[in-house]
């Protein structure tokens, strides 16, 4: 598959314990083919593919594929083997991994536009990610599901307008996987009380959810968030994901 993949192996370091994780992103700007799909998707995937709108089945597809990879590298399973691996919607839509293992394994899932992410990770250590688009058409919807302290905090800092918003949204939406809620629950639940602005990330954390800190990056004109429990120290190579993936798809996503 003629598809951008980046892959990285997360050392999770905790005061008491040690653990791996596996993050895949991947980048394609034109359309799957049916015979590509067929290649990947296990057969129970394929079922649903076949029922998604044109436009659904690439980000679907794409999706799967990222996890896949993920999976594989973590397992160190052969690609040939990916169709064999059967991502499972949960009752709450959460993505289930159906590989017989010995040792119980995660996934969370993330895809916009034309780029998608995953990371594979033990379930003794959660993760949850969320990948936006920076939109100014986004503004009004996300403006309307923030607390007052959030605009104010958002003030204070030099980040842009709407870079800012998409961070807030992504850093909610990766936490409301790694809680497998979704965003069913009441947003101010999930507010934001502090931004650490780094370097080359934001580091957030929660007012009504210490135990967990949140890790936002761009990648061109998309926000990634990576949720983690808080304490939890990793790294992720964001200058090598933002050399491969923003200036490819800076571009295609304005």
């Amino acid at each position: 598959m003629d598809t951008l993949l980046y892959l990285e192996e997360l050392a999770l370091i905790r005061p008491d314990n040690r653990f791996k994780a596996q993050l895949c992103l991947g980048g394609r700007t034109y359309p799957y083919e049916d015979t590509e799909a067929l290649s990947l998707l296990h057969e129970q995937e394929l079922a649903y593919y076949r029922k998604l709108q044109y436009k659904r089945k690439h980000s679907f597809v794409l999706g799967r594929y990222c996890a896949k990879q993920a999976i594989s590298a973590y397992t160190h399973m052969a690609e040939p083997q990916l169709r064999q691996i059967w991502v499972q919607p949960g009752v709450f839509q959460q993505p289930v991994i159906m590989l017989p293992r010995t040792e119980p394994l995660q996934i969370t899932i993330t895809h916009c536009d034309h780029i998608a992410a995953a990371i594979t990770f033990p379930e003794a250590h959660p993760l949850g990610i969320d990948l936006e688009k920076i939109d100014s058409a986004n503004v009004s919807a996300i403006e309307s599901q923030i607390t007052a302290s959030e605009k104010q905090m958002i003030a204070d800092t030099s980040l842009e307008y709407e870079v800012a918003l998409t961070m807030l949204w992504t850093s909610k939406e990766s936490l409301s996987k790694i809680l497998k809620t979704g965003l069913m629950t009441p947003l101010p639940v999930y507010e934001i009380n502090h931004m650490d602005i780094r370097q080359d990330c934001i580091v957030t954390s929660y007012t009504n959810f210490a135990q967990y800190g949140t890790v936002s990056f761009r990648i061109g004109r998309h926000m990634c968030s990576i949720t983690h429990p808080k304490r939890t120290e990793f790294k992720v190579n964001i200058p090598e994901i933002q050399r491969l993936f923003g200036t490819l798809y800076a571009a295609d996503a304005r």
